[in-house]
């Protein structure tokens, strides 16, 4: 039995939640029209290496988010850049192409296999300018005011609402005055059709490690609440549903 159809890898997970479990349905709550994530970090680790082996079947929907968030971030040759949740590192090598290769790029990843697929992807390609680590973006292991610019994708659509204001004031300490950041998450729009939405809740409601832990956010509120300024969103057009938010520190 495998998680995803057509996919021949074991899910460590497939029996974590079944259809009707009490204890996670009281989990399961609905906040500023975001699912609360019942997903705890170890198990978002494992979850992650596992998915860390068939992930390049669904990289290519999330392209179109990827792409513009790092044509929003407008990255300079000179800028010192940090990516939080590299993934498997298709990001990180378009970040790599827009600098100088005298300027190391930096990264980090809570799962040590996404950090693996991340390194033997650009060290294919020939570069050498990065500094890649095992991290959690409650606790940046980066002084004050480093990055010019920090681009974060697909990853606070995974944890708890509560940590949002944790993790948000973690990426502006690291940023320079004036610096940017760039958040592209799972989002929707706001006509999503009911049934769509009712369905996917309901997915995720059963088994949230289905979709790798992810679920719908909106984020341009809380990153306001932070104190970054000039923030806007925008949706752009994907058949993965998705949000850019951008923001000055």
């Amino acid at each position: 039995m495998t998680c995803v159809p057509g996919m021949t890898l074991n899910c460590p997970f497939q029996n974590s939640y079944k259809l009707g479990n009490n204890e996670f349905m009281k989990n399961y709550k609905i906040q500023n029209k975001i699912i609360e994530a019942p997903v705890e970090t170890e198990k978002i680790k494992k979850a992650y290496k596992w998915w860390s082996k068939g992930y390049f079947l669904f990289a290519p929907l999330e392209k179109t988010a990827r792409t513009r968030g790092i044509e929003l971030a407008d990255i300079k040759p000179g800028d010192r850049v940090l990516e939080v949740a590299v993934g498997t590192g298709y990001s990180f090598l378009e970040i790599l192409k827009r600098v100088n290769r005298n300027n190391t790029v930096c990264g980090i990843d809570l799962t040590p296999a996404m950090l693996g697929k991340t390194k033997r992807l650009i060290t294919r390609k020939g570069y050498l300018n990065f500094d890649l680590r095992e991290g959690n973006a409650k606790h940046l292991p980066f002084p004050d005011e480093t990055f010019d610019i920090l681009y974060n994708s697909f990853m606070l659509d995974l944890i708890p609402i509560a940590e949002f204001p944790a993790v948000l004031n973690e990426f502006r300490r690291v940023l320079k005055k004036d610096g940017r950041m760039v958040l592209v998450n799972m989002s929707k729009k706001e006509n999503t059709p009911v049934l769509i939405e009712k369905l996917y809740n309901k997915v995720y409601n059963w088994n949230p490690y289905l979709w790798g832990g992810c679920r719908p956010v909106f984020m341009e509120s809380f990153v306001k609440q932070t104190g970054f300024r000039n923030v806007s969103r925008e949706v752009p057009k994907s058949i993965h549903q998705s949000e850019i938010v951008t923001a000055i520190k």
